[in-house]
């Protein structure tokens, strides 16, 4: 079941991978095929979290939830890519992800990169939650895996 589960969010990160995540969510249409295609593969309870030194936690509900955190994390980027390095079989249907993101902060020229560790909950080969951690060493613990 948990190797299952890894390659049920390989498969969901795929799109995500592909270039620029601001036009991703910032644009009605796009956000919406994306919402449709990825729906059946969310529990209708979905939750996500996303854990930021700045801010704590903030989690919202269901997959709008997810557009609404992502819009306000991409707030302050004029463009960000999502890189996979490796998914990692947690344990207790948890999956977590290795993120080498990239991001250009809105008027500036100098790149900044998050080395990250979100953290999928899976059941019933359904994604019931994502723990989104840019620090990650934090998302390591929180999976109880050492870096």
């Amino acid at each position: 079941m948990s190797q299952e589960n890894v390659e049920i969010v390989r498969r969901l990160l795929g799109p995500f991978e592909q270039g620029d995540l601001v036009p991703l969510f910032r644009d009605d249409t796009i956000y919406a095929s994306i919402r449709a295609a990825s729906e059946p593969f969310f529990t209708p309870d979905f939750e996500c979290v996303f854990v930021r030194a700045d801010v704590g936690r903030a989690a919202y509900s269901g997959l709008d939830g997810l557009r609404a955190g992502f819009l306000d994390w991409l707030e302050p980027w004029e463009s960000y890519r999502a890189g996979v390095e490796d998914v990692i079989d947690a344990g207790d249907r948890r999956v977590a992800v290795l993120t080498n993101d990239h991001a250009y902060p809105k008027g500036a020229s100098a790149e900044v990169t998050f080395l990250g560790a979100p953290l999928w909950t899976v059941r019933d080969s359904k994604v019931a939650s994502i723990e989104f951690y840019w620090d990650r060493a934090e998302g390591l613990a929180a999976a109880g895996l050492a870096e």
